[in-house]
């Protein structure tokens, strides 16, 4: 067995991989996200618990201006999460979404 890996990319040795994980660790650690959050929210808890493990997250108690700013976007429940990324790009998405939660924290 050679040690190579097929990848959606090509074949890559053992050290190459080693190599490509650990710079996907670094452009995560490079990431950041806010969170707005109402208080006694549950999965404002939950969603900040998680994406804490994966990046920096700054959490900010919404208030009543807040609220209506998100409601005039479409947005209908707490949190409300932007993630940006090191590539200058974001993402955002409201209320607890496990499978974009775990799009940042897995892999």
């Amino acid at each position: 067995m050679s040690g190579m890996r097929r990848l959606s990319y090509g074949y890559v040795s053992r050290t190459e991989r080693a190599i490509i994980e650990e710079l996907t660790r670094e452009e995560r650690r490079k990431m950041q996200a806010i969170v707005y959050v109402k208080p006694g929210c549950q999965k404002c808890r939950r969603t900040v618990a998680k994406l804490s493990k994966a990046m920096r997250v700054q959490t900010v108690t919404a208030d009543e201006c807040d609220i209506e700013r998100f409601r005039k976007c479409g947005y209908q429940s707490f949190p409300v999460v932007t993630v940006y990324k090191a590539d200058g790009t974001h993402d955002e998405w409201c209320d607890l979404q496990v499978d974009k939660i775990k799009q940042y924290t897995e892999g």
